[in-house]
């Protein structure tokens, strides 16, 4: 009698554990009236829970060195300043549509993003669009978006700069456009 409710309480955990890890999906509901008598519904869906936001964060954290904050391989698929500013700067909001010609800016989630991510449904996809990690389900409206804050699309026109950091050691590298110059300057923690 024991080691069957050893095995109901196993199955009971291995079926619930699958469950919980699954995308977490909140809607809040707020409803404004105006003076004319209109009401106005608004309803925001998320898609991405606290573990998610925090996982996202952490991965793109390891490329805060790399150009633009993105992993290696990634510059010659983003073209940075074709990316739409707003998406550059600030967190896009759930309820736009992406263009049919913003689109091709939209960069395919990798494996190993994805698996920091809930398990998309839906016809949902997971897509990095200038410092945004977004799920865009099929109509290409975002349902809900996370800004990461180690990706940066800034630069100055007149000069790049990269930064470094390896075992401790700093290494900054300016390469003026104008002339083709290039600074390298190393830093010891």
């Amino acid at each position: 009698m024991k080691s069957a409710i050893q095995l109901f309480c196993v199955i009971t955990v291995g079926c619930v554990l699958p469950l919980a890890a699954q995308q977490t999906t909140t809607e809040t509901t707020e409803t404004t009236s105006s003076a004319a008598g209109t009401t106005e519904t608004t309803t925001t869906t998320t898609t991405f829970n606290p573990q998610a936001r925090s996982g996202v964060v952490t991965y793109f954290e390891t490329y805060k060195g790399n150009p633009h904050g993105l992993p290696p391989g990634w510059v010659t698929k983003v073209k940075a300043k074709d990316v739409p500013v707003a998406w550059r700067t600030s967190r896009i909001a759930p309820g736009a549509v992406v263009t049919e010609t913003q689109r091709s800016y939209l960069v395919d989630a990798p494996p190993e993003l994805i698996k920091v991510l809930p398990a998309p449904s839906g016809g949902v996809r997971y897509y990095v669009a200038g410092s945004n990690v977004v799920a865009v389900d099929s109509s290409y409206k975002i349902v809900d978006s996370i800004q990461v804050p180690t990706i940066k699309y800034e630069e100055d026109d007149g000069e790049v700069e990269i930064e470094t950091e390896r075992n401790g050691r700093k290494t900054r590298i300016e390469v003026d456009k104008s002339d083709g110059e290039v600074e390298i300057e190393k830093e010891e923690d």
